[in-house]
C-alpha cells in the first residue's frame, strides 16, 4: 500500500510529479489576492496613506500572473 501510494506521487519512469497542481495553487493565491486588492481600492479613501501600497502590490500581482502563465 505504501509503494503504491509513493509511486502515484511520482511522474512517469520515476521523474519528478509536473508542477501544474502548484502552478494552479499559486495562480489562485494570486487572483484571490488580486480580488481582495481591487475590494480594498474601491472601499479605502482615495487619500489614506496606504494607497501607494495598495497600488504596488497590485502591480506585483499582474506581474506575477503574467509569470505563472509564461
Amino acid at each position: 500500500m505504501e509503494s503504491l501510494r509513493a509511486r502515484n506521487l511520482q511522474g512517469k519512469n520515476g521523474q519528478p510529479p509536473p508542477l501544474l497542481p502548484m502552478k494552479v495553487i499559486s495562480l489562485l493565491h494570486v487572483v484571490v489576492a488580486q480580488a481582495f486588492y481591487r475590494w480594498a481600492m474601491s472601499e479605502i479613501n482615495p487619500m489614506h496613506p496606504d494607497v501607494p501600497k495598495i497600488m504596488m502590490r497590485q502591480q506585483e500581482l499582474a506581474e506575477k500572473h503574467r509569470q505563472i502563465w509564461a
